[in-house]
């Protein structure tokens, strides 16, 4: 190759020298890119994902701190994810739904003093349809377990308008008919004919929103149908124990509807007597007679106070022989009311039944209830006790058994309403006719063990009854081992050979 070869080969290598020179220092004056893996007006945005911003050249943490922006405020902290180049915004709590976020980065220079030019990115994101809450006619939240009365009516709440044709509800096996608010955001559903007891209400997947989305997870409430006694009371620290009369104008009895439990015995001439176990105690109970001796074991047997009108020389002895607890008649705690004829009108209010227990130094004691869980038992829907000349007969629309006592209905006084009673027991035990004062009174033993059959939500059960414990409540054991838990409301027992 000659001279001019060269010459010309060297040209061209200067050419692309200068060439690359000349662009690199082009490049060097341009600004400092920024992009980011949301694009402005992305919709359906995640809530709890990251904003990763990538720059062409090196950018300070604290500068782009400074510089960062999110509207509506959202707390959130900025970390490098690659050296100085990419850097991720992660909020410390998730955005809200379905809302519209406008991210800005103010104009900034990057490490090597080059412009960074301001951007901006607006967004919104995603909605995930789902159930907000489930309320009850006063708008009470429900929980699992909580309880409903029959018929009740619920509201069902969603965080968007939905397409009320694609939410299928069912309680139970039946699907639910809803009644949908204008804007599609809420449904309203009624237990209206269904049987008490215990039941889920549940919404499958696969509803949509107006939009499209998909609900994504079931919904879920476990509760139960069951009737309740709503009338006022107040709360007792123990039980009181109060001896009711249960033949001639004492029937129909005031509160017994709020009695945790009520003992049915023979006491006399064929005449029954009531033991009503309160926890809670209503307005008005009575009328208020005397004591017999399988109400001073009751009485020592859950833990209380027992309120009665006088008592014979035989019960005063048997009494002191065991001591219970006992309260007489007194002036300024019961009283005698003209709304009833005599004997059968010695009455008490619940706030007195509280000042008296005061009176006492009995530790506090709640007898312990829940909703049993039974199975296997038979039909049970009409209950004779011919020993107390009752019938008692299952409403499923309530679950609870009404009583029938020689051919009268029972009924609460004080609510003008039938007795509802939650659980049936007839308690087998051993009975002793004995003349006392010239009088023949029946006795009971409630200190050893026997068997006993249980009525719940018109299914009979049986088992073994016994005393574990000569002051502590009866102990009742399903054929089977599984020891029966008393339900809450009015449990009846009547005691019977």
């Amino acid at each position: 190759m000659g001279r001019r070869g060269w010459v010309a080969a060297g040209m061209v290598v200067l050419v692309v020298l200068v060439g690359v020179g000349a662009f690199l220092a082009y490049e060097n004056t341009l600004p400092t890119t920024v992009t980011s893996n949301v694009k402005t007006g992305q919709r359906d945005v995640p809530t709890d994902g990251t904003f990763v911003m990538n720059f062409s050249r090196p950018i300070s943490t604290d500068t782009l701190r400074a510089a960062f922006d999110i509207t509506p405020a959202v707390p959130g902290e900025i970390t490098s994810l690659s050296g100085q180049t990419q850097y991720a915004w992660t909020p410390i709590k998730p955005l809200r739904e379905l809302t519209t976020y406008r991210i800005t980065l103010k104009p900034i220079l990057d490490v090597g003093r080059h412009h960074v030019n301001g951007a901006e990115w607006v967004f919104t994101t995603i909605i995930v349809p789902r159930v907000i809450a489930i309320t009850s006619a006063d708008g009470s939240a429900l929980k699992d377990g909580a309880e409903l009365d029959p018929g009740a009516t619920m509201k069902l709440s969603f965080n968007d308008a939905m397409e009320p044709v694609t939410i299928k509800l069912t309680i139970g096996t039946q699907i639910v008919p809803l009644k949908w608010a204008a804007d599609d955001r809420s449904a309203t559903f009624s237990t209206a004919g269904m049987a008490s007891g215990a039941l889920t209400i549940q919404m499958s997947p696969g509803g949509r929103d107006q939009t499209g989305h998909l609900v994504p997870a079931a919904f879920t409430l476990k509760t139960g149908i069951y009737w309740h006694d709503h009338e006022h009371t107040i709360s007792l620290p123990y039980p009181a124990l109060i001896q009711v009369p249960n033949d001639g104008e004492a029937v129909d009895q005031n509160g017994l509807q709020a009695a945790g439990i009520v003992f049915e015995y023979l006491a006399e001439g064929g005449i029954t007597r009531l033991t009503a176990v309160f926890q809670n105690a209503p307005d008005l109970i009575g009328p208020m007679r005397s004591a017999r001796y399988a109400s001073l074991k009751l009485g020592r047997h859950y833990r209380g106070l027992l309120f009665q009108s006088g008592e014979s020389q035989a019960t005063r002895a048997r009494a002191a022989s065991d001591p219970t607890p006992q309260f007489f008649d007194q002036v300024g705690y019961q009283y005698r009311t003209n709304a009833r004829y005599a004997p059968d009108n010695l009455m008490i209010n619940g706030d007195r039944v509280l000042a008296a227990e005061g009176l006492y130094g009995i530790p506090s004691y709640t007898i312990p209830k829940a909703r049993p869980a039974l199975s296997g038992g038979s039909g049970a829907n009409s209950v004779t006790v011919d020993e107390h000349y009752s019938t008692y007969s299952y409403d499923a629309a309530t679950g609870t058994y009404t009583k029938n006592e020689s051919s009268h209905a029972y009924s609460d006084a004080s609510l003008h309403a039938p007795l509802r009673i939650e659980m049936l027991i007839v308690l087998h035990t051993r009975e002793q006719y004995l003349v006392v004062d010239g009088h023949g009174i029946h006795d009971y033993d409630l200190d050893t063990s026997g068997r006993f059959e249980v009525y719940y939500k018109g299914q009979g059960y049986s088992g073994t009854w016994s005393s574990t414990d000569s002051h502590g409540p009866l102990t009742f054991t399903l054929d089977g081992g599984k020891v029966l838990t008393l339900a809450p409301g009015l449990v009846w027992i009547d005691i019977v050979q």
